[in-house]
């Protein structure tokens, strides 16, 4: 069982000193780290990644050198041996202040095609499904919104209807009538031609972008609502502000607005449109850092990527929401561990501790209410074959 070093990422959008949870639990766990009430503390990483390895507290030693070195590594054939051992996700830890960009993630193949075509911005030849448990009041967008209500914002809304061009709206309400599902593929080709068409327009035609946001939100300043709700339109005020003439503003319109509960989680996987928007969640997600931008983010914008990857589906919110399911007997928890060097361990808050595969291990005795979230794996990470190692991360809350 080791300690771990892992990495705090200092993005624009993150919260500022003592309000990000992020800098909370990295002080926690880090008695000589001081927190800068000016900086910005976005997201806490665990995992292999080379964009964000985590190492052994005690030796700096990289935690994939240390899986390889282990006694983990004897699941691999010497035919199979690697210098690093990835794990096959990334566990974070992300505190958000505004929105984060209007993106979406590719599924294997597609990650292997754009980093063929452009390894500078898709590093990665994997895929990065997304799954996320709120901490607090954790709202985000993501996949389109059910037909009927798209429908009824292109009727409110006569800006979201010129951005996406009035001929591809009505082709999208006729084929919608038509088909006896909006999963068929030609409804999907129809979304797909009017989100297009906001992508090309903000890439042609910038200004005229700028003026129909403009008019988009005199529209909801008039009272004007389709089916959106209060809190919404909030989202809508705020983006407008923080991005102002962005496209990405009028994706409300036609993507879920999540709001979750602390303890509530939502999963999403490659070609699922998204935004995070505020709150604290831990997030789970493949060992990948590949992201295609369409908006909302002075970052690398590929909408033609974007547009590729997408599926377009149409469905509602609820879809995307993880039951949460009490293990209430499970056999991890039950048994003392015998470990290499010593009988127990001292954990407190800000603690992230890798566990090698095979081992189970015992809260003997709690000073105060402890809450742990674990993230394990039968899998070992990209680029590697075999498939049977089991690779555990906690971190104490």
């Amino acid at each position: 069982m080791q300690r771990l070093e892992c990495q705090v990422k200092n993005y624009n959008w993150g919260k500022r000193g003592h309000d990000s949870e992020v800098a909370r639990l990295f002080a926690a766990g880090h008695k000589n780290f001081q927190v800068d009430e000016d900086e910005t503390y976005a997201e806490l990483w665990m995992g292999t990644h080379p964009d964000g390895p985590a190492k052994l507290s005690n030796s700096s030693t990289r935690l994939s050198s240390f899986i390889a070195k282990s006694h983990s590594a004897s699941y691999l054939s010497n035919n199979n041996w690697k210098e690093d051992i990835h794990l096959p996700f990334i566990m974070k830890v992300m505190s958000i202040a505004r929105s984060l960009s209007l993106q979406v993630h590719p599924n294997k193949e597609q990650a292997v095609r754009l980093h063929e075509r452009d390894p500078l911005h898709y590093p990665d030849r994997h895929h990065k499904p997304e799954l996320a448990y709120a901490l607090t009041q954790f709202e985000l967008l993501c996949g389109f919104r059910p037909a009927d209500e798209i429908l009824a914002n292109i009727e409110a809304f006569p800006s979201l209807r010129s951005v996406m061009d009035g001929h591809n709206c009505e082709n999208l309400r006729q084929v919608l009538e038509r088909e006896t599902s909006s999963q068929s593929l030609k409804c999907r080709q129809a979304l797909a031609a009017c989100f297009g068409e906001m992508m090309e327009k903000t890439r042609c035609h910038p200004d005229l972008v700028g003026e129909l946001v403009d008019e988009l939100i005199e529209c909801l300043n008039s009272g004007v609502r389709g089916c959106l709700t209060e809190s919404t339109v909030e989202v809508i005020q705020k983006m407008y502000v923080d991005f102002p003439g962005d496209v990405g503003v009028f994706s409300p319109l036609i993507l879920n607005h999540m709001i979750l509960k602390p303890g509530e989680c939502c999963y999403y996987a490659a070609e699922e449109l998204h935004a995070y928007l505020s709150g604290e969640c831990v997030e789970c997600v493949g060992c990948s850092n590949n992201t295609i931008r369409a908006a909302l983010t002075p970052k690398f914008i590929d909408r033609d990527a974007l547009c590729e990857v997408l599926n377009y589906r149409m469905t509602a919110p609820e879809d995307y929401l993880v039951p949460a399911i009490p293990l209430a007997d499970y056999p991890g928890v039950q048994s003392i561990v015998s470990l290499d060097t010593l009988d127990s361990r001292d954990v407190s808050r800000g603690d992230i501790i890798y566990i090698p595969p095979g081992r189970r291990l015992r809260f003997s005795r709690c000073s105060s209410e402890l809450e742990a979230f674990r993230t394990f794996s039968y899998e070992i990470g990209p680029d590697h074959e075999n498939r049977k190692v089991v690779n555990v991360i906690k971190v104490i809350f």
